[in-house]
Parts: C-alpha cells; sequence; structure tokens
C-alpha cells in the first residue's frame, strides 16, 4: 500500500487500511478510549458513511478530513464534556 502523509502528526495513528467495516470504526473507538485525538485510515468504501453514524451516535468531534484520496483520512477528537 502506498504511504500516505500525516494530517497531525501529534494525533494517535489508526491504519486500518485492508480491513473491512466495521472494525476501522472499532479501533477508532477504542483508540479515543486513551487519545485525545486519532488520525483514522481507512480504504473501505463503507468507512464514511460508519464514520459519520459513529459521529453522530457519541458526539465526538471530525477536527480535520482530507477528502478526494480513495484513503479516507481523518482526525477525530473526543467530545467536549
Amino acid at each position: 500500500m502506498n504511504e500516505i502523509e500525516r494530517i497531525l502528526v501529534s494525533a494517535h495513528l489508526v491504519d486500518a487500511r485492508g480491513k473491512a467495516c466495521p472494525m476501522p470504526i472499532i479501533e477508532l473507538a477504542r483508540a479515543l478510549r486513551s487519545h485525545a485525538r486519532v488520525e483514522l485510515w481507512a480504504d473501505d468504501p463503507a468507512a464514511r458513511g460508519d464514520l459519520n453514524a459513529f459521529l453522530s451516535a457519541t458526539g465526538h468531534a471530525l477536527i480535520d478530513d482530507r477528502p478526494g484520496s480513495r484513503v479516507l483520512q481523518v482526525v477525530v477528537g473526543v467530545r467536549a464534556p
């Protein structure tokens, strides 16, 4: 798989390329338990829809998004108290 540039180097990286949904979102949720910001990479076409549902259900914030690539690259942060 081709290397892609990080969006936010200080965020914890979850590289879920090659994994079918819902695994990328499950790994994202696990990482958000111990990290305030998580960068997710996923190449499953269903990942974007699953991410939107996850954000709506949990209230986590989409901090950054790199659209236009075949790899979903987003930074998600913990919800505000």
